[in-house]
């Protein structure tokens, strides 16, 4: 026969099994801390920022929104040429003869990303890297090599570098406020399953609506639950007939007392 719990049941479940679940919250805690603090490594990012400018002839009569239209979409073909071999292979050469940083080519294009506002003839190179002055320094360099090349390769009248890559403070991964709630919603979903899964495997009588809808047999009588305080009490009760002969002892003793007396 299926059982079935109704919603005061299950906060009455959770109430007895707080400490449970209380406990699961803290070590998800716990355990997020451990992995965020001492098993992921920290990662730092930092942004130079550049405008390019095309080509036009002096005097020519030229729409201006279509010239920024244009520039915006020509983003992507800087893009693309930042991740290209003709970027890279240099930026490779230049950090490991000036600087003694030694890269491959696709390790590089993991570390580099180019972002760019929507509408906006502006863009960023942002390299990523668990050293914060290394990430400034690529990015550093991949914009002023971008800056060399691009002249030469497209048909740009001027690349400028408005501002250079900072060295960082902060990292941006992992995020230790978002892992330390993951890990305490992960802790306190642990601790509700288990205290439904043990409250279910629990097959002692806790009322009369378990012998009768999951055993299915009849109450024949029923005891009523006794404190200390009542077991105590109905203990002494035996100890009224030695009272009521200290009774009768005192009585006969009256009399004795007045015969003296008299």
């Amino acid at each position: 026969m299926e059982e079935t719990i109704s919603l005061e049941e299950l906060f009455q479940v959770l109430k007895k099994k707080a400490l449970l679940i209380l406990m699961t919250t803290i070590a998800g805690i716990g355990l997020a801390a451990v992995v965020t603090f001492f098993l992921i490594t920290p990662k730092y990012d930092s942004a130079a920022q550049l405008i390019v400018q095309n080509n036009t002839a002096e005097g020519a009569n030229t729409n201006l929104q279509n010239d920024i239209n244009g520039n915006v979409l020509l983003i992507n073909t800087y893009k693309d040429m930042i991740k290209g071999d003709v970027v890279i292979d240099a930026v490779q050469k230049q950090l490991q003869n000036e600087y003694q940083y030694t890269y491959s080519n696709a390790e590089l294009k993991e570390m580099i990303e180019v972002e760019q506002a929507q509408n906006s003839q502006m863009f960023q190179i942002v390299a990523t890297s668990p050293e914060p002055r290394k990430a400034a320094t690529i990015a550093n360099v991949t914009a002023t090599t971008f800056q060399e090349k691009a002249e030469d390769v497209l048909a740009v009248n001027k690349v400028t570098i408005t501002s250079k890559g900072v060295v960082p403070s902060k990292a941006v991964f992992p995020n230790n406020k978002l892992n330390l709630l993951i890990g305490a919603v992960i802790g306190l979903m642990l601790g509700v399953g288990l205290a439904f899964l043990t409250e279910l495997l629990d097959k002692t009588v806790k009322d009369e609506r378990f012998i009768i809808e999951a055993l299915e047999l009849p109450i024949l009588g029923q005891v009523s639950e006794i404190s200390k305080k009542e077991l105590y009490e109905n203990r002494g009760t035996p100890a009224a007939p030695q009272e009521n002969k200290r009774e009768a002892r005192g009585t006969r003793t009256a009399p004795t007392r007045n015969r003296k007396r008299v």
